[in-house]
């Protein structure tokens, strides 16, 4: 059967669980984890992105490290960055908290 196209083939392995599969298979017998194109949404690192910056900040990091579209490199990187801006934003919400306390003080 030919691979359409965009859709990368099965390596064997389930990512998840282990298991060997059929090139074919879309999705796990034991696990039931998607495999290639039918990896489940909220493991592709676009929307990772999105929930990290959006409403789950760093507990968005199990999803970076389970994630079989990142290496091992990769998954570092994406947590440093992960871990860096929500204490970028956890800064600047405290300063700006401390802003607002300053202001109404004052009144």
């Amino acid at each position: 059967m030919a691979t359409p196209a965009g859709v990368v083939p099965s390596p064997g392995h389930c990512w998840s669980c282990g298991l060997a599969i059929d090139a074919d298979d879309r999705y796990c017998r034991r696990c039931g984890q998607g495999q290639g194109a039918f990896i489940a949404w909220y493991y592709r690192p676009l929307w990772i992105v999105l929930l990290a910056l959006t409403m789950l900040g760093p507990f968005a990091l199990p999803l970076v490290w389970r994630t079989p579209h990142l290496d091992r490199k990769g998954k570092w990187l994406a947590s440093i960055a992960v871990v860096a801006v929500c204490g970028y934003v956890a800064w600047e919400l405290v300063v700006a908290v401390r802003e607002i306390g300053r202001l109404l003080g004052d009144v």
